[in-house]
């Protein structure tokens, strides 16, 4: 229950303090250290807006017709109505204030004090049985790992890196794809209730005004639009289903990347063209519980984070190095950027 609640109330939940010294990109403080937002945070004001505006006027004119009309059925679906819109922006606000899996940065390498260190020379990393190209982030100075990528926007590495969310503002990765996808999937359910019910509503409500003053539907409909305040269930339909179409869209492209055990970035960059080379094996429901299901690891810009010795980090030990081939990977400052 503690939990659930923690997930409806985040704004009420006690967080761990972020460590100032271990975000050195351009990421945002808020809440005493307690949320860390990304540098374009402002740009969440427009999925807000496309949330709550339909809400409002939902009440104005569905919720208010189905109390008057039909007592029960319009209880019923106020409650789960304000139910799935506190779980719809409680998800965008964890999403957006969370860490998404930065690496901290490391100190620089100086390549002169040390003969054997060359930053340019290609590196090989084993993952499960298979050797990986990695590349060197000159920003962050680490060897990154598969699946670690340098976001250009927040200018840190992040594990688990999928895109750059242009909306949201921030970056998702590893410890915050499961919300996305949980803030992705609860808009659809709002959208296409509330798409649902206001169509239904608008009907009835011309069909009463074609029977009471004698109108053909077209004429009924447009003087509904003119004169009546159930106009606004036109704007709820416009407005529902512009987000039901995109998330939709949504949900279906990234269910199919979790089938397939690829990330967002991944599949625009071609990284995995060569199956063959591909460490990830896991497909089908095996990847997509994995990806939902298996509990995030605890960040590593919390201040009492403590980084287990005998385990490897996820930006992975020092490579070593290798005769050169063609690099499987993709740029290190090129980090993929999405609407949303």
């Amino acid at each position: 229950m503690g939990k659930v609640l923690g997930f409806l109330l985040p704004f009420l939940t006690k967080r761990p303090q972020y460590d100032v010294e271990k975000v050195q990109g351009n990421n945002k403080f808020f809440m005493k250290r307690r949320a860390l937002l990304g540098p374009g945070y402002l740009w969440g004001l427009v999925p807000a807006l496309m949330l709550l505006i339909p809400s409002v006027l939902f009440i104005i004119g569905p919720e208010i017709y189905l109390i008057h009309n039909h007592h029960a059925a319009g209880v019923a679906v106020i409650c789960v109505s304000k139910i799935l819109i506190l779980i719809v922006l409680a998800a965008m606000w964890r999403l957006m204030s969370q860490d998404p899996g930065i690496v901290p940065r490391r100190k620089m390498i100086h390549p002169e004090e040390d003969e054997d260190c060359n930053l340019e020379a290609p590196r090989q990393m084993i993952v499960n049985d298979v050797p990986v190209e990695v590349k060197y982030c000159k920003t962050c100075n680490i060897w990154k790992s598969p699946r670690v990528e340098h976001c250009r926007i927040c200018d840190n590495c992040v594990e688990g890196y999928s895109h750059h969310s242009f909306l949201l503002g921030t970056c998702i990765g590893k410890r915050t794809y499961g919300n996305f996808f949980c803030f992705v999937c609860f808009t659809i359910f709002v959208s296409w209730m509330r798409f649902a019910l206001s169509f239904v509503y608008l009907s009835l409500y011309t069909q009463a005004e074609m029977e009471s003053q004698n109108l053909s539907r077209a004429e009924a409909f447009q003087w509904i639009l003119q004169n009546s305040a159930a106009s606004v269930a036109f704007v709820v339909i416009v407005l529902c289903g512009i987000g039901g179409v995109y998330s939709s869209y949504l949900f279906g492209k990234h269910v199919y990347l979790m089938w397939t055990n690829q990330s967002l970035h991944e599949l625009k960059r071609g990284v995995w063209k060569n199956v063959e080379q591909k460490p990830f094996t896991d497909h089908g429901f095996k990847s997509i519980s994995r990806t939902l299901f298996v509990s995030k690891p605890e960040s590593k810009l919390h201040e009492d984070y403590c980084e287990d010795p005998e385990m490897e980090a996820e930006s992975g030990p020092e490579p070593s190095p290798v005769s050169k081939v063609e690099v499987c990977g993709s740029s290190s400052e090129d980090g993929f950027i999405e609407i949303i």
